[in-house]
């Protein structure tokens, strides 16, 4: 019968801890309004207000210019009442990059690769 130290046990779990905090600090979240967006050209920019700067009494707006790949996520959330449901519970629906226009408000979940943003997922704001 094998015996494993205690000392053994919370050195293990402090490594599966490590690893998976790493894993989650390795994406970066934006927010702010798609200023162009190009699917074909794997381009999407957006104009990022905040943190809370200003200069020559405007707010500073920060231009990011974040990549898209096939495997960049679309999607947003909306209200639903369904009958057996939480009155009002949100709904993940999915989107095509195509969906995402000029004007609409994003957060983009973003990692870097190779110096450059890309972009994980793109969750648009429904602001009607």
């Amino acid at each position: 019968m094998l015996r494993y130290s205690p000392l053994a046990f919370v050195v293990a779990l402090g490594v599966i801890l490590a690893v998976t905090g790493a894993d989650a600090a390795r994406t970066t979240t934006y927010s702010g309004t798609v200023a162009a967006i190009d699917p074909p050209g794997g381009l999407l920019i957006l104009n990022e207000l905040g943190p809370w700067r200003v200069a020559q009494g405007q707010p500073v707006v920060t231009r990011r210019s974040v990549a898209i790949t096939p495997d960049t996520k679309f999607n947003t959330f909306i209200r639903v009442n369904v009958p057996g449901a939480f009155a009002g519970d949100f709904l993940e629906v999915a989107l095509d990059a195509n969906d995402v226009t000029p004007g609409d408000f994003v957060t983009v979940e973003c990692v870097v690769e190779r110096g450059r943003l890309v972009a994980v997922r793109v969750t648009v704001a429904e602001l009607d």
